[in-house]
């Protein structure tokens, strides 16, 4: 059996996704091992104790994600050291790390944050090359318990460089099987269950589920065999298919963003980009510049949001904000040219619209986004769009089909 224990109460009452169990569940799923149990526990120490103690009574391998930092809410290293019966020791070699953290940053480091640097004794320590407190393994009975961080970005740098080096899950496979990671933006996830159905009802025994992140959704499909060799072919079997019906949907694979493919779409093409946003509020941009390597065609972007600053920076004209309104596809479609125009480049990006929860109307209600792109040589191309959700849900919503048109018009070229 394999269990992931994910500890903190901001995870149990429902306010933060669970990200790190997903982390963990689909690196594992990659390797041909399924999760068993998955829980959720508060800032309970009884609560914690019990979960850990059934958790040694059923699984052999644990892993128990968050409750490591110096707040006085992680416990998971008190309880896991009453539960194994083990002692948590200083590590001077961790807490030289952590003061260094903070001497880089002109700080002195507080006295609480030595419990990160807290340890179960006879463990492996798991080094966390992004974050301050490390990891550990170690083996109680027949049963591996691995402690990490909750935030999935430590995760899945722990886990690449110190957990997989560590771990035989060969043992844990119950029969061969491979995971195809598909990613999709702007098709309905009905109809893409439907889709991926009609594809995978005739490939034997393979399951799939469907992730949605707003236009985005992820298919995670699970192909086993009776041999690696059975389940490759069946595995490159299923993904030319689905890449058939997919068709433009489709826009990469595995951990790739949308953010990286438009900017690998970006180089190849030898394009340059400038982005003018008003309801996404520099969503955009910041998407893009988190990808290494964007200042290769990525030259500016500008956040327009008042009327003053559309006609002032992007010389959106009078007559267009008053006749047609700030929210229109004649005001997108002079962001995106003025933008263009400002910053000389290949191509241009323009968001407007209402992102609420107030300020909508009847006519143009709360959701109502126009995006339009300015490419050299073409007609500037403007879309309407109406997103559900909340604020901060319509501006990723937004973000999403920006990049995706961005997407487009490059693979059309």
């Amino acid at each position: 059996m394999v269990e992931i224990i994910s500890v903190g109460q901001d995870l149990a009452s429902g306010q933060t996704q669970n990200l790190g169990a997903a982390v963990v569940a689909r690196e594992l799923l990659q390797a041909g091992v399924e999760v068993d149990y998955t829980t959720f526990v508060g800032n309970r120490e009884d609560y914690l104790e019990e979960t850990l103690r059934q958790a040694l009574l059923r699984s052999g391998l644990i892993f128990v994600l968050g409750g490591l930092g110096s707040h006085r809410y992680d416990i998971t290293k008190k309880i896991l050291s009453r539960v194994l019966n083990k002692r948590l020791v200083l590590d001077y070699k961790v807490l030289d790390k952590i003061k260094e953290r903070f001497e880089k940053r002109g700080e002195v480091m507080p006295r609480a944050e030595e419990k990160q640097a807290l340890i179960l004794s006879e463990t492996e320590l798991l080094e966390n090359p992004v974050g301050m407190s490390p990891g550990f393994l170690f083996h109680q009975g027949e049963a591996v318990v691995i402690a990490l961080p909750g935030d999935p970005v430590e995760i899945k740098s722990i886990w690449t460089q110190e957990v997989l080096p560590r771990l035989d899950l060969q043992g844990l496979k119950k029969v061969p099987s491979d995971t195809l990671i598909l990613k999709t933006c702007g098709l309905a996830e009905s109809i893409l269950e439907e889709w991926v159905r009609s594809v995978v009802r005739s490939q034997g025994n393979t399951t799939f589920s469907l992730i949605p992140y707003g236009e985005e959704v992820e298919i995670a499909i699970e192909v086993k065999g009776e041999s690696l060799e059975e389940v490759e072919a069946l595995r490159r079997d299923l993904e030319y298919k689905l890449r058939r019906k997919l068709g433009s949907y489709l826009y990469g694979t595995g951990e790739q963003t949308l953010e990286e493919v438009v900017g690998s779409l970006l180089v190849l093409n030898r394009k340059t980009l400038a982005v003018a946003e008003s309801c996404t509020g520099g969503l955009i941009c910041h998407r893009l510049t988190n990808v290494e390597g964007s200042s290769r065609y990525f030259e500016r972007g500008i956040i327009s949001y008042s009327n003053e600053a559309k006609m002032s920076l992007l010389d959106v004209s009078p007559e267009i904000i008053r006749e047609k309104g700030p929210v229109s596809a004649e005001a997108a479609i002079a962001m995106a040219e003025g933008v263009r125009w400002i910053s000389q480049t290949s191509l241009g990006l323009a968001t407007t619209g209402i992102a609420g929860p107030s300020g909508g109307t009847p006519e143009k209600p709360v959701g109502l986004v126009y995006i339009a792109l300015a490419a050299e040589g073409r007609e500037t191309k403007s879309e309407r769009f109406y997103f559900s959700g909340d604020r901060n849900f319509i501006k990723l919503r937004a973000s999403q089909m920006g990049l995706d048109m961005i997407r487009r018009h490059l693979t059309s070229l």
